[in-house]
């Protein structure tokens, strides 16, 4: 799996970076505790599953606070 943190930029540069999975869990964990609230998206609007260009499976968690979302993670699944 492979998992890119996408950090928005709220009192910092935005910025992307590599996670572990533990590294992944851990963020969202800690910023969960912090009062970010974590959404999971696996489907599109039309119902369908997330997918890559080249058809890997994605999951988006988003870190959202009072001013917006604050980071995105996407999850892609090996083929």
């Amino acid at each position: 799996m492979k998992i890119t943190n996408f950090y928005l930029g709220l009192g910092l540069p935005a910025y992307e970076q590599m996670l572990s999975e533990a590294e992944a869990h851990r963020l969202i964990g800690a910023n969960t505790v912090a009062g970010f609230t974590p959404q999971v998206f696996s489907r599109g609007a039309d119902g369908q599953l997330l997918t890559t260009p080249d058809g890997a499976l994605l999951t988006v968690v988003t870190l959202s606070g009072s001013v917006g979302v604050a980071s995105a993670l996407a999850f892609v699944w090996s083929l």
